[in-house]
C-alpha cells in the first residue's frame, strides 16, 4: 500500500507531468492529435515500460524502480533541480552528483546543450575527464548507461559490460580509445578526476597489458567506422563514425555523435 510521502509526490509528480509541453521534448511524442500536456502512456512509451507500471509510480506504488527509469522521468519532464532531488529520494534512490558545468551552464554552453537536444543521433556532451555533463533523449533510449548518475564515457567503454554492445571490441574499439585516454592524461596533468579514470580503466580486465602493449600505437584506424549493437535499431550490429565537436577555442567541453556509415539507418 502506497504511504501518505510517496502518494504526495505522486500527484506532484501528476501535476508536473501535466505542466510539460510535449512540443517542447527534443523527441517526437507517439500520440495523434494535439495536446499541450503529456499523458501517462506518452511516458510509458518515451520511458520503455508499460502503462501500468508507470501509472504505479504515479500512485505512489513502491515498486523498487530502477534508477534509470527515474533519471528519465526527470529528463523527460525537464525537472529542477530540486524536484529532480524530491523524486530520487522519494522513490529510494540517491540524487546524482551535480556536475559544476550542468550546475552553472553559460551562454555558449546552454547553445550546445540546445544543438545536442535537436539531434536525431546517439549524441552527449563529456568534459575533459569524460565524465558526461548531459545526454539526449536518442542516446538515453540506445545507450542507457549515458543518463547514469556519473556516467564516465571511458570507464564504461572498458567494463565487461560495454563489450557486448561495442562488437569487435579488442581490434576496433580498445586501441583507439586508449590512445585518446593515455594523451588526455598527458596533455591534463593537473586534472585529478581523469587521473582517477585512468586508474579505474587500466584496473579492468586485460586492459593494464593492452595499455603497456599499445604504448606505440599511432592510431591508424582512430577516425575509421566501429561496429555497434543497437537492438532497437536492428538485429545485427551497425558501424558508426564518432564525431566530436567543441566550442572555438575551448577545451574543458566536447559533443560527441555517433553517425552510422550507411545513411538509411535510423534511431527511433
Amino acid at each position: 500500500m502506497p504511504d501518505a510521502r510517496r502518494e504526495d509526490l505522486g500527484r506532484m509528480l501528476r501535476a508536473w507531468r501535466m505542466a510539460r509541453d510535449p512540443g517542447l521534448l527534443p523527441d517526437p511524442v507517439p500520440f495523434r492529435g494535439h495536446r499541450s500536456y503529456l499523458t501517462q502512456l506518452d511516458m510509458a512509451l518515451l520511458l520503455g515500460v508499460s502503462e501500468r507500471w508507470y501509472r504505479a509510480l504515479e500512485r505512489g506504488e513502491d515498486r523498487g524502480y530502477a534508477r534509470e527509469m527515474i533519471a528519465g522521468v526527470a529528463r523527460i519532464l525537464d525537472l529542477s533541480a530540486h524536484q529532480a532531488r524530491a523524486l530520487y529520494r522519494g522513490t529510494g534512490h540517491q540524487p546524482p552528483r551535480q556536475r559544476d558545468a550542468a550546475a552553472r551552464p553559460d551562454a555558449a554552453l546552454l547553445d550546445l546543450l540546445d544543438l545536442l537536444h535537436q539531434q536525431r543521433r546517439v549524441s552527449w556532451i563529456c568534459d575533459q575527464a569524460w565524465d558526461v555533463v548531459a545526454a539526449n533523449a536518442v542516446a538515453a533510449r540506445h545507450c542507457p548507461w549515458l543518463a547514469h548518475p556519473d556516467a564516465n564515457a571511458m570507464t564504461w567503454a572498458f567494463s565487461p559490460e560495454a563489450r557486448y554492445q561495442l562488437r569487435d571490441w579488442d581490434t576496433k574499439w580498445a586501441a583507439p580509445l586508449l590512445g585518446r585516454l593515455r594523451l588526455a592524461w598527458q596533455r591534463w596533468p593537473d586534472n585529478g578526476r581523469l587521473d582517477e579514470v585512468v586508474r579505474t580503466v587500466r584496473r579492468e580486465p586485460g586492459v593494464a597489458e593492452l595499455w603497456d602493449r599499445t604504448a606505440d600505437d599511432r592510431g591508424a584506424a582512430d577516425d575509421g567506422p566501429r561496429p555497434m549493437y543497437f537492438p532497437l535499431v536492428a538485429p545485427d550490429p551497425v558501424d558508426v563514425r564518432i564525431t566530436a565537436y567543441g566550442r572555438f577555442g575551448d577545451t574543458a567541453l566536447r559533443w560527441l555523435v555517433l553517425t552510422p556509415v550507411d545513411p538509411s539507418v535510423t534511431f527511433p
